[in-house]
């Protein structure tokens, strides 16, 4: 299992700006829920429904002879207010590749260890506001089976380098079951604290050859703690979809989409944002068609 940030449900807050894809409320139609339903699925090919009987226990696993490698792409487009009069607009991308490598696997104690590096980074992003290692640093992440971070490098306990990368159920669940996460953790820079609520719902089970992938709906808002809640507004509300290889206990594809917003006093900030990850090593454990995301 890689243990970089496939979520990154709030990676770029230090800044205020959530990662975030824009979308509409309201009621919507059967064509519109459709239409959304493609969009939080992945562009493979070949990939056929499947039914499992029973409950499926959902677990992460590591391999020291398997190197995971994943391809992240993130854009984003923010406007700032001030007097409800638009001041900056700004639109921006960041790609680039994680590796993981396993260095040890405690089976007895239910953990493991990787090494997490990055390459190929294009943008100007800080990789480290999304919890990953920067291009030529390396990360050395302990996680347990149900990927609560036990160790991430030097990194403090209240920081985002311990906010789990993804929520799995305590017992095995069938098509329909729903879980919760919530976590706190203090931005690296200005210490400001911020708490997470996600709810996952297991949507179904998708195969294609011997591969099988769990399909989680995911969804969740970060917002702020303590006495600087009530000195400002700043609210993200996210959804997106996991694909959880089920026999290698690992997340083959994710994408996270959410609206944010930041008010104080007559200025405000909006991002609209959108981050994928794709799996493209090994080669037989990728989504069939798909090795590069584009948050289409």
């Amino acid at each position: 299992m890689m243990i970089a940030r496939f979520l990154n449900l709030a990676t770029l807050v230090p800044a205020l700006a959530l990662v975030a894809c824009s979308h509409s409320g309201g009621t919507k139609g059967a064509d519109e829920k459709a239409a959304e339903a493609r969009q939080f699925r992945p562009q493979a090919t070949g990939l056929e429904q499947i039914k499992i009987e029973g409950p499926v226990e959902l677990r992460l696993k590591a391999d020291p002879a398997r190197v995971e490698k994943v391809n992240y792409f993130h854009r984003s487009s923010s406007r700032s207010f001030e007097d409800n009069q638009v001041r900056t607009q700004k639109d921006e991308t960041l790609e680039f590749t994680s590796q993981a490598e396993t260095v040890k696997v405690e089976a007895d104690k239910g953990r493991f260890t990787q090494v997490i590096t990055t390459s190929n980074k294009q943008g100007n992003g800080d990789l480290n506001d999304f919890a990953m290692p920067e291009v030529g640093e390396k990360l050395e992440v302990t996680a347990s089976q149900r990927g609560k971070i036990l160790k991430s490098g030097d990194y403090p306990e209240n920081s985002i380098f311990f906010v789990s990368p993804i929520s799995l159920p305590e017992t095995p669940v069938t098509i329909g079951d729903t879980w919760t996460m919530q976590a706190n953790w203090l931005s690296l820079g200005e210490m400001v604290p911020y708490k997470l609520d996600m709810v996952s719902i297991l949507k179904g089970f998708w195969k294609c050859g011997k591969n099988r992938w769990a399909e989680i709906e995911i969804s969740g808002e970060v917002g702020l703690q303590g006495p600087i809640a009530q000195a400002m507004s700043f609210k993200s509300v996210w959804r997106g979809r996991v694909y959880f290889d089920i026999d290698a206990g690992t997340v083959a594809w994710s994408r996270v989409d959410s609206d944010e917003s930041f008010i104080s006093g007559n200025v405000r900030r909006e991002v609209d944002s959108c981050l994928e990850a794709v799996l493209f090593e090994p080669e037989d454990q990728k989504l069939p068609g798909i090795t590069k995301p584009t948050c289409n």
